[in-house]
């Protein structure tokens, strides 16, 4: 169970939150903040453990990890700490409503979300390369209903899932009948987009993420998503995720503003929060 620090930083009295970015310790409200560090107290304590556990203050904002690991760290509070279980539960309780309110699905801000938003429920996916951009967009596209086509230059490539099948572009393929997807995620030319999408009876969509469309347009073999439409669905969702954080934000003051009002926090419990 957490335990009183006895580091150095801390007063031997705090108990203290560790994750892999971030260290919080809950103290009396006489400790002062050692050099460096950050303190709040009450209301707004309350108030930033709850951005905080909701994912507001990680690199990628809304992730549910910093969520599960304050739920570790709550659960092993001993019945010694009963002030401080009584805060947690009540953080967990209001961290799980503000997501379900505001933040389910935040982390898809991305190229492979956008692709996957474009490519709908395509029954099949013909996706080009094997490079850092195709890494990226596949993991958004697998999924057990549907049939993915990975096409690469190179001998072998370990498949991700077991709906994805490895073709070499220079390999012998009979025509392909179910209706494709073509997503172009390598540098090849229009002329290599055009045999591609040879190998299939019917494309019903191209979305093609060459930085190289705008002077080498791809063929017209079905309707084109250009990259500046796939970017332009990426910021779209960026400025949406600005509009859910700045609500998450303000339920978030309210929480703290309604929890001080209907608990007075015990002297024997935490005050300050510093970090």
């Amino acid at each position: 169970m957490p335990q009183p620090s006895g580091t150095g930083r801390w007063p031997s009295s705090a108990i203290v939150w560790r994750t892999c970015v971030r260290e919080i310790a809950f103290v009396d409200g006489m400790t002062q903040a050692p050099p460096g560090a950050s303190a709040w107290q009450n209301e707004a304590a309350y108030a930033h453990l709850l951005e905080v556990i909701c994912g507001l203050h990680s690199p990628i904002v809304g992730e549910t990890e910093v969520l599960h690991q304050f739920k570790v760290f709550a659960s092993a509070l001993g019945a010694d700490q009963q002030p401080l279980r009584e805060v947690t539960q009540s953080l967990l309780v209001d961290a799980r409503a503000i997501r379900a309110r505001h933040l389910i699905g935040l982390g898809s801000r991305s190229y492979g979300s956008a692709v996957r938003r474009h490519a709908g429920n395509a029954p099949r996916i013909a996706l080009a390369g094997t490079g850092m951009l195709a890494h990226e967009v596949l993991p958004f596209l697998v999924r057990a209903d549907r049939r993915i086509d990975l096409w690469g230059r190179r001998d072998a490539v370990d498949p991700l899932d077991a709906t994805v099948t490895y073709r070499r572009l220079d390999g012998a393929c009979e025509p392909i009948e179910e209706p494709v997807v073509l997503v172009i995620a390598a540098p090849l030319s229009s002329g290599d987009i055009a045999r591609l999408a040879a190998r299939y009876r019917s494309v019903t969509q191209l979305i093609d993420l060459r930085a190289e469309g705008v002077e080498d347009p791809p063929p017209a073999v079905a309707p084109i998503v250009s990259l500046s439409d796939v970017f332009a669905g990426v910021q779209e969702a960026s400025r949406a995720a600005e509009v859910r954080v700045a609500a998450a934000r303000e339920d978030i003051r309210l929480c703290a503003r309604a929890h001080v009002a209907r608990v007075k926090l015990n002297p024997s419990g935490w005050h300050d929060l510093c970090a």
